[in-house]
């Protein structure tokens, strides 16, 4: 598409920001699971993709925004130095640097860790916006385009890289008088659930091949849901052959039971449903007036969650989550309780994220005694991932929260089910 003034209207220039993936820098969420040097070689593949599909693109100009050595990656690309800076500085100071070269001529970027992104999204009309930005499903975004400068005002005093990022810099584009066209939303690469989401929907990536070759014996506990919430099953194997998870994938799917409406009942709010799978209490909370969000590894529990009405995020319970320290509630249904099978770190994660005075709400063991843990093989197909889990009943779980200063306040049953409410002091 061509402008009245003559222009392009579309992005002329193409800025990659990037680092040189070396094991320990680059990804290092990644290491929640993987080890340095196997999160540096996702990270290389990602980049390797993100650059392929640059390249690719029918653009006059690209630029690598980049911090370390660019020998190995600046084919086709002109070189420019972050510098120093938080990362609103450096988006600022790359920004002016190209807009100095070619004035008035559109500039869009993107970071390393969208190995999907394609050419054609890339080549996307601006239908005259002065700026566009591409959301991310973290909160963040994936890409950001502006037709002229000076930056610097759009990213002064940005907060990067929190749950609300996208947001703050949609308005402060809109502040700024700046017509703003939205990109086509995409998932960026920080966690190994963002890997496994990525390889499982875009399987024809080198970015998918590299993680397949890297994980050949095992996914990640995201995509092991992801498979089984998708019908293809779920088989959970211990030595002691015991399942900590209680599986029952036919109850996780269902509305609410009675038994899960008295938890309901008891929450205040606002509630924080941790490994909500597919939305069973959210949506609950929500039609009974209580607002609240769940979060899940699972991205095909947090779709299906949306669809029902229930907000949902696709985080790790120890990622930065919205309102830390303000949560009226914070739940552990199901065998929730066990996640990571260590019950005090995951009783002291959930008394940061409730506030003073909060209830932490535990579904317990049928066995009140129960304090074990299992190393836990998680099976869909051919999938299979391993896991720490405990089974935790609600006597141990007292004698845990009574250690970390955390009040009983009920203990109650229903259908078989048992439950302890926290209270946080």
């Amino acid at each position: 598409m061509i402008t009245r003034s003559g222009l392009r209207d579309r992005a002329e220039t193409v800025i990659v920001l990037a680092k040189e993936p070396l094991p320990g820098r680059a990804k290092t969420r990644l290491q929640r699971r993987f080890s340095p040097s196997v999160a540096a070689q996702l990270a290389e593949a990602s980049l390797t993709d993100t650059l392929s599909a640059v390249r690719a693109a029918a653009i006059s100009r690209r630029i690598l925004a980049w911090e370390g050595n660019p020998d190995r990656w600046r084919t086709g690309f002109a070189v420019l130095e972050q510098g120093d800076g938080d990362l609103g500085r450096r988006l600022a100071r790359v920004f002016d640097a190209v807009f100095a070269l070619a004035p008035d001529r559109p500039a869009l970027l993107i970071a390393m860790d969208t190995p999907q992104v394609t050419a054609a999204e890339l080549e996307i009309g601006w239908d005259g916006a002065d700026a566009v930005l591409g959301l991310a499903a973290d909160g963040g975004y994936w890409a950001i385009g502006l037709r002229s400068g000076p930056a610097r005002p759009v990213f002064d005093d940005i907060e990067m890289s929190t749950e609300r990022t996208g947001a703050a810099q949609l308005a402060r584009l809109l502040d700024l008088g700046l017509r703003v066209k939205l990109l086509p939303p995409l998932l960026d690469l920080d966690t190994p659930a963002d890997a496994a989401w990525i390889t499982e929907h875009h399987p024809e990536l080198g970015f998918a091949r590299r993680y397949r070759e890297l994980t050949a014996t095992s996914a990640d506990a995201g995509m092991i849901f992801d498979r089984a919430y998708a019908g293809r099953g779920l088989r959970v194997e211990t030595a002691a052959g015991v399942d900590p998870l209680r599986t029952d994938l036919a109850q996780w799917m269902q509305p609410a039971d009675s038994a899960d409406l008295l938890v309901v009942a008891r929450c205040q709010p606002p509630v924080l449903d941790v490994g909500c799978g597919p939305g069973r209490l959210v949506t609950a909370l929500i039609e009974h007036g209580q607002p609240a969000l769940g979060i899940d590894l699972s991205g095909t529990a947090v779709t299906t969650s949306l669809g029902r009405g229930g907000p949902a995020l696709r985080r790790d319970i120890g990622d930065r989550l919205p309102a830390e320290g303000r949560w009226g509630t914070v739940l552990l249904m199901d065998s929730n309780a066990g996640i990571g099978g260590d019950v005090d770190a995951l009783l002291r994660r959930c008394l940061q994220l409730a506030e003073p005075g909060g209830l932490i709400i535990c579904e317990t063991d049928p066995d009140d005694d129960a304090d074990e843990v299992h190393t836990t093989a998680l099976c869909s197909g051919t999938a299979t991932t391993s896991v720490r889990w405990a089974r935790i009943g609600a006597a141990a779980l007292a004698r845990r929260a009574a250690r970390l200063d955390l009040a009983v306040v009920e203990h109650w049953s229903g259908s078989g089910r048992s439950f302890v409410a926290l209270r946080t002091m």
